[in-house]
């Protein structure tokens, strides 16, 4: 295989020898290697790092909002959504498969998603694909060699193409009551993941969360790691980030894609600078014309990534739609995109689909300093048949504290009918300064003080809000 013959052979790749040729290899590596450096980079945050909020070992769920919803305090990936519950973990097959039970969910919207490190999801189960009733999946390894269980039908054996994988489960917060979360967070207990052999000791049963030992990762650190454990594509430096490339190369639990040729030449391109399967990558030891030449790339790479973020998504009136069809395979400047706008995020839009927005209608960049109108057409909602939200970030991609805690407005506040409609018309007043006539504070979403932006999501997607067709409202600054 392409991928795995160039481990062996890597080592006799040529140096570069400029500060532009390092450059060029700089700038397409970025794109490359960014959705695996922050899966490492976040995989670190839950299995090794101690004093990490998210610390909870390898195949043990972080219950994201446990007893309360996401709050501006959850730093753990950008973009978090307000309208979910979340329970998230790294799974870690190099011994052997995982067990993974779900329960029945019947009264909300939940899923169970498996990503791997290029960000390439290979589950997606739940009541939008597969019916509400309780699961049990057995995740094996590739090369595993041992016999499955009869307990197992065809259906519930998942292939993963890698030894590691991030889970992701979904549960809809229609409320957002303490009530409510606490349901929720039930539903997540039972919600397991065992290695097989313990799921066999167990009775042909999961282990719960609360009868797991903490068991932290065995993956390779380097000391500035502890530093990076929040805000992660903006305060890395071209250190850190090749660092962390390198690292993710030389990973057991991560193989390469197999038979990819634009892999296997990337990994070539790597080696001219010292970075690749069986190097030991040290920034100190590198001559000044690669250090600036890779320092020289990693700011291209990151411009031309945020240029990216911003103008060639699929247009939705000034919405950006990620054109994601399933699998992002060798696009690497999508999956980066991707990765830096909301890590974690599906790669198909059969779950549900993310529109960016950075501008208001005339095209200038978002300021709390001024204020919006966002006018919904009650006849013209988002066309979903799950739900539907538009929560609001600072310009890092992150919630900011405000006196309503209030981070979104979603249509499960416009069925309950929360919202003040007038006309025929739905207009969500987003502002940093608190309104003051009441039907404007009803339908205040409390802006940050400085630039901020917005990820909106639709789960159950309709074609318009895939093609781009359908006409979402944007900002309109007061005058």
């Amino acid at each position: 295989m392409i991928a795995q013959k160039f481990r062996e052979v890597s080592g006799s790749a040529p140096e570069a020898s400029s500060t532009t040729g390092a450059a060029e290899i700089a700038e397409e590596a970025y794109l490359y290697g960014l959705q695996q450096v922050i899966f490492y980079e976040t995989r670190y945050n839950y299995t090794q790092a101690e004093d990490s909020n998210v610390h909870v070992g390898v195949n043990r769920y972080y219950l994201v909002n446990e007893g309360k919803p996401i709050t501006p305090d959850f730093k753990a990936v950008v973009t978090p959504n307000a309208t979910t519950l979340y329970a998230t973990a790294f799974l870690d097959l190099q011994e052997e498969p995982l067990v993974m039970e779900v329960p029945g969910i019947t009264d909300r919207y939940f899923s169970l998603q498996l990503m791997d490190q290029y960000g390439i999801y290979f589950l997606y189960a739940g009541n939008q694909f597969n019916g509400t009733r309780a699961r049990t999946y057995l995740i094996v390894p590739e090369l595993w060699g041992g016999k499955i269980p009869a307990d197992f039908t065809t259906t519930e054996v998942i292939h993963a193409p890698s030894r590691m994988a991030f889970a992701n489960i979904r549960i809809a917060l229609m409320e957002g009551s303490e009530e409510e979360v606490h349901h929720i967070n039930n539903l997540q207990d039972q919600c397991t993941i065992t290695p097989l052999s313990k799921w066999v000791e167990n009775g042909h049963r999961g282990v719960l969360l609360k009868d797991q030992e903490l068991v932290p990762g065995k993956y390779r650190t380097f000391p500035r790691m502890a530093e990076l454990t929040t805000r992660q594509v903006d305060r890395q430096t071209a250190e850190d980030f090749f660092t962390f490339l390198n690292l993710v190369l030389n990973d057991p639990s991560m193989p390469l894609m197999k038979d990819s040729e634009k892999e296997s030449d990337m990994l070539c391109r790597l080696a001219k600078v010292g970075i690749g399967p069986g190097k030991n990558f040290q920034w100190s030891k590198l001559d000044r014309d690669i250090r600036d030449g890779l320092t020289e790339g990693f700011i291209s790479g990151y411009k031309r990534l945020k240029k990216a973020t911003q103008e060639s998504l699929i247009p939705m009136n000034g919405w950006m739609v990620l054109n994601a069809e399933g699998g992002f395979g060798t696009e690497y400047l999508m999956r980066a995109v991707m990765a830096d706008a909301g890590w974690g995020g599906p790669d198909s839009n059969v779950s549900h689909v993310g529109a960016f927005l950075f501008l208001d209608s005339d095209g200038n960049a978002l300021e709390g300093k001024y204020r919006y109108t966002l006018t919904f057409d009650m006849d013209d909602l988002p066309p979903v048949t799950e739900f539907w939200s538009v929560p609001i970030y600072d310009a890092s991609g992150y919630f900011v504290a405000n006196e309503l805690n209030r981070y979104t407005i979603s249509s499960f506040m416009v069925d309950r009918g929360d919202l003040h409609v007038e006309d025929g018309k739905l207009t969500i007043y987003v502002q940093h300064e608190k309104p003051t006539e009441p039907a404007q504070l009803q339908n205040w979403l409390p802006a940050p003080e400085r630039g901020f932006r917005f990820t909106a999501r639709f789960y159950g997607p309709k074609m318009p809000l895939v093609d781009g067709s359908y006409n979402m409202p944007r900002p309109v600054r007061k005058k």
